[in-house]
């Protein structure tokens, strides 16, 4: 009965608990990302925006039994879960903000993911299940060239990549010291993150079904691939 207490008392919530909805974001929004790359960019909203209703009306139903009481409708429970929704999807963006706010990144941007978007999109766009030992603490993040920079980099010197790479990668070490990164574009990046300093065990790169012709909206011609970055190398081996 001791247990049962504690559970009821100590356990009944936990603080990371509070993370669950912008986490259901962050594990949605990353596949748009790729579904864009992969299909289009009207198929992929219109497959994210079924997700997401998906969402709502699982939430409205779980919300309406609780309703009843009180002689609500379910399109009142459908908009309440549509409002929980909107508040996850605007405290994954403030998280976001701030993480870039206070990196000040020159290259990159992170968006807030999970593990399970990792793990699917390591499965949807490679055929492989990434072996991931992590920590407790251990934060997942979704990254991407700056929107101003995505098809212009060739605009940029090798030196002026190298030292950004360099330069964001510090900063992610700096405030994210347990962390995996990932992301996928067309080139590999696989020199330019050698020269600017990470070692072959941060990093793990492979080749995607992503047609190559798909990156010529980024004025390019050239494969997809798919990478994970681990900003502590001494905690994850990919």
């Amino acid at each position: 009965m001791k247990l049962v207490g504690r559970h009821l008392t100590v356990g009944l919530i936990y603080a990371r608990s509070f993370r669950v909805f912008p986490s259901l974001v962050g594990t949605i929004i990353p596949f748009f990302w790729q579904l864009v790359n992969l299909y289009g960019t009207l198929p992929a909203v219109l497959i994210i925006i079924g997700i997401f209703q998906i969402l709502i009306v699982s939430l409205a139903a779980v919300i309406y039994p609780f309703l009843l009481l009180f002689q609500i409708s379910f399109l009142t429970a459908y908009c309440l879960a549509a409002l929980v929704i909107a508040l996850a999807f605007l405290s994954w963006v403030g998280m976001n903000a701030c993480i870039n706010r206070r990196a000040g990144f020159k290259l990159v941007k992170l968006q807030y993911s999970t593990r399970t978007a990792l793990l699917l999109l390591g499965l949807l766009l490679s055929n492989r299940f990434l072996p991931l030992p992590i920590s407790p603490k251990t934060t997942f993040w979704d990254i991407h060239i700056k929107p101003h920079l995505a098809g212009q980099l060739h605009t940029k010197s090798r030196e002026e990549i190298i030292a950004a790479i360099r330069h964001d990668y510090q900063k992610a070490q700096n405030l994210l010291p347990d962390a995996i990164l990932f992301g996928c574009s067309p080139g590999s990046f696989k020199k330019l993150w050698a020269e600017a300093g990470l070692e072959d065990e941060q990093l793990l790169i492979m080749e995607t079904i992503i047609p190559q012709e798909h990156a010529r909206v980024f004025g390019l011609n050239r494969p997809f691939y798919f990478y994970v970055i681990s900003v502590n190398p001494a905690h994850h081996t990919v």
